[in-house]
């Protein structure tokens, strides 16, 4: 167990690990909905209620995963307040610049409901890591 803590708390490590989440997730809302690079079996079709509201979940999920990589990141060589200001802004940056790029994306469009949903999410995890931190 000594050893893998010893592994995690290699700087490098950390950031590697959040800029390849961010990259994969960039490169996972960029791809057409026809013919994804990533296929992991999500509900295709119409534009349904029930459909937004299972893509805004996951939006809300992932981008409280960016905020933790990140601020798990930052955290090894910054102070709390710190690490999660900056985790949240690279978070919400991501958010925001992924959901204007989707309107360059072949059967792709920005939604504000799933930018609400990626600066929720990023919330949620800054408030949950503030109060563990903190």
């Amino acid at each position: 167990m000594k050893r893998l803590s010893a592994i995690l708390d290699i700087s490098a490590l950390r950031w590697g690990i959040a800029i390849s989440w961010s990259a994969l997730l960039t490169l996972f809302l960029l791809q057409p909905e026809a013919d994804p690079v990533i296929n992991l079996g999500l509900p295709q079709g119409d534009s349904t209620l029930a459909r937004e509201v299972f893509f805004s979940a996951l939006h809300l999920i992932a981008f409280g995963i960016t905020c933790f990589w990140w601020f798990w990141a930052l955290h090894h060589n910054f102070s709390v307040r710190m690490s999660l200001a900056v985790a949240c802004l690279l978070a919400i940056l991501l958010g925001g610049a992924t959901e204007i790029l989707q309107s360059f994306t072949l059967d792709r469009h920005a939604s504000w409901l799933d930018l609400i949903a990626n600066i929720s999410g990023t919330m949620l995890a800054a408030r949950l890591i503030w109060r563990r931190f903190s």
